[in-house]
């Protein structure tokens, strides 16, 4: 686990979580079903308005026609003269001859009452000369079934109309007086136009109209004009096909709009499952984990985590089984000399031989000793990072307090330690106690290198967001070629002064892993003189400054 979660490091991976206010994958999903719903709405309502529209368009142009042939009727449907200014009442033959030829073209039907509500025509009585009305009847005993169902479909999709509550008068009994149509009551009342919608036993739906027919301000009847059953039905059947329509449509768009988010969702998500189970089964491959970066929503930063995670698993892993390794070698080379030094021992009566025999092995359990105490440090170093929670820290107090630890000016010869620290002095984000175990190796590995009377300098500066510490001694250098080497696990090359078995060999990699843990770096280099000869080792520390400390 990593102290600065925004940046995860592992084999060359880099990724930076996203921070969303809303979730794309939420809008994709809300998206589909939404165009889908808004898709079946729109044409539900659409729909409705071109079915309100038509009955509405339809009364209209009733309207006109039943004014027009209302006034036709009382100008030349009159007893005596054409426009004679005391005909009150209509003569039968003009009158059905008028409707003959005003009704021929339109296919309505037309009734026409007296002032008091009496019948005095009914279109539907007239007929051309050999003109024959026929309707196809089933066969005795049958039931039309299809015409049954066709029938209830057809009620149904009446009654189904927002707001309409119809009446279903029985349409085909003769003589129907008039005051048994509200319209026409209305007509007889207040002498204006007034308009009905009813459907007849089949469930056709038919418009009415009713205008009086008046001769200057003299009523002469009442005319009711209808069409007939069925007429307007064709177009409505004509909108529900197309309501139908809309409806499959709409269906049709929600079920490929399911089966895109199973495409575009839970298939990839199938993948990443897939793959996280091959990586559980022991696969080592980072490829078990299909990359969909570029998707760039969730799933996308999903699968770069998995990847990222899967990466750092492999390398903590390869990091383990290597650790082990050099364990075992360097356990293994004490343990040889113990026992070959025992088994020596064993054979040999001279008190000499005997006596280096026995600071063999003394040399060798101390060096065993000091191995198993570093690595046991490192466990829980280890331990540490993945679970401490970083804070601030200073820098310049931090150095400057590990230094005073060695600094010791009551040793004759030792090594002085020269500070030349920044003001003021640099933050960093990290954890304090493993940060001054970094300085404290260095340090002391500087001492051990120091000749007597040496002086170690440490500097601090900014630079580019970064603090850089630099710690120098006048030591022998470092060969040019284990300027890399002596960060590796258990590498040591100590001067045969400093003491056989003090030194494991794990205190440079051990800081080179904290400070690789902070998004630092650190690096070796010799310091030359003019001539290019080496005067010394320098160590470079170098840390993200903590946020006001930066830039």
């Amino acid at each position: 686990m990593w102290l600065f979660p925004p940046r995860v490091r592992a084999k060359g991976l880099a990724f930076r979580p996203r921070q969303r206010r809303l979730s794309l994958l939420t809008l994709k999903v809300i998206g589909f079903n939404i165009i889908a719903l808004v898709v079946f709405l729109v044409g539900i309502f659409w729909l409705q308005e071109v079915r309100v529209s038509l009955v509405d368009e339809r009364f209209r142009a009733l309207k006109a026609q039943a004014e027009v042939m209302a006034d036709a009727i009382a100008r030349y449907g009159a007893k005596g003269e054409v426009n004679a200014e005391d005909a009150t009442e209509l003569d039968n033959l003009k009158t059905t001859a008028l409707l003959n030829w005003l009704l021929k073209p339109t296919g309505m039907r037309a009734r026409i009452y007296s002032p008091e509500g009496g019948l005095l025509h009914d279109s539907r009585f007239i007929l051309m000369r050999n003109q024959v009305l026929t309707r196809e009847l089933p066969a005795p005993g049958q039931v039309d079934v299809r015409e049954q169902i066709e029938r209830t479909i057809r009620q149904g999709i009446v009654r189904l109309r927002p707001g309409k509550d119809l009446p279903s008068p029985n349409l085909e009994e003769l003589f129907i007086p008039g005051e048994s149509f509200a319209e026409v009551r209305a007509v007889m009342r207040s002498a204006d136009f007034a308009s009905a919608e009813r459907i007849n036993k089949d469930g056709k739906l038919i418009l009415s109209v009713a205008v009086p027919i008046r001769r200057l301000r003299y009523v002469m009847g009442v005319f009711m004009l209808s069409t007939e059953a069925g007429d307007i039905d064709d177009a409505l059947a004509s909108e529900a096909a197309q309501l139908v329509a809309g409806a499959v449509v709409g269906f049709g768009v929600i079920f490929a709009a399911s089966l895109l988010l199973l495409w575009h969702v839970t298939g990839p998500i199938r993948r990443l499952s897939h793959g996280a189970e091959v990586v559980r089964s022991g696969g080592r491959a980072l490829d078990a984990i299909p990359n969909l970066a570029w998707r760039r929503d969730e799933i996308g930063d999903l699968s770069v985590s998995l990847r990222a995670m899967t990466s750092a698993l492999h390398a903590r892993m390869d990091a383990i089984e290597q650790f082990a390794a050099d364990v075992a070698h360097e356990i293994k080379n004490p343990l040889t000399s113990v026992a070959s030094a025992i088994e020596t021992l064993r054979r040999t009566a001279d008190d000499e031989k005997r006596q280096k025999l026995m600071g063999v092995i003394r040399d060798d359990v101390a060096r065993l000793n000091r191995l198993i105490s570093d690595i046991s440090d490192a466990s829980r170093l280890d331990a540490e990072l993945s679970r401490a929670k970083a804070h601030t820290v200073d820098l310049g107090g931090l150095v400057s307090a590990v230094a005073d630890m060695f600094d010791d000016p009551d040793v004759q010869g030792a090594p002085r330690i020269r500070l030349d620290l920044a003001t003021p002095s640099p933050k960093v984000r990290g954890l304090e106690g493993p940060l001054a175990q970094v300085f404290r190796n260095i340090i002391e590995n500087a001492l051990s290198f120091s000749p007597a009377g040496g002086e170690i300098r440490i500097a601090m500066r900014r630079r580019d967001g970064w603090a850089v510490v630099t710690i120098e001694d006048e030591g022998p250098g470092i060969p040019e070629e284990n300027l890399e080497v002596i960060f590796r696990r258990f590498y040591t090359s100590r001067p045969l002064a400093h003491g056989f078995g003090k030194n494991s060999g794990l205190g440079l990699s051990i800081s080179r892993q904290i400070i690789d843990v902070h998004g630092g770096r650190i690096h070796a280099a010799n310091v030359l003189d003019g001539e290019g000869r080496s005067t010394g080792s320098r160590f470079t520390v170098e840390l993200p400054l903590a946020g006001e400390g930066a830039g």
